[in-house]
């Protein structure tokens, strides 16, 4: 069985979206350990339990949205901690500033350049 070194959790609502990067951290990242969630809510049970490295969290979930659930990750003492990455296809400006502002460690847009985004989770995790 693979020891892992690390864990990033990532949370996406799009099949396509989540087989891709199941596919990049498979090839580019693969000491890694990635976790997926389907949704914010079940994402928000897999961080509690499993206490990750890192979370990839898609800004447009259905129920509660990145924004909501990286404000529940802030609010817990024992998740406070872990850097998370927005991930979004909202690429204005406005939407990158807020973003940083409400606390996100990175900002994604997709689509994304594979070399960029596995630097940006290699410089959190490092």
């Amino acid at each position: 069985m693979k020891e892992y070194k690390r864990t990033v959790l990532y949370v996406e609502d799009n099949e396509l979206n989540m087989a891709l990067m199941h596919h990049i951290f498979k090839k580019n990242l693969p000491s890694l350990l990635l976790l997926k969630a389907e949704t914010a809510e079940i994402g928000l049970d897999i961080a509690v339990r499993r206490l990750p490295d890192l979370i990839i969290l898609d800004i447009g979930l259905p129920g509660l949205n990145g924004y909501e659930a990286l404000e529940w990750l802030k609010a817990r003492e024992d998740t406070r901690h872990i850097p998370v990455v927005a991930i979004s296809a909202f690429a204005l400006r406005s939407d990158i500033e807020r973003a940083r502002e409400t606390g996100f460690a990175a900002y994604i847009t997709k689509p994304f350049q594979v070399s960029a985004f596995t630097d940006t989770v290699k410089t959190l995790l490092a």
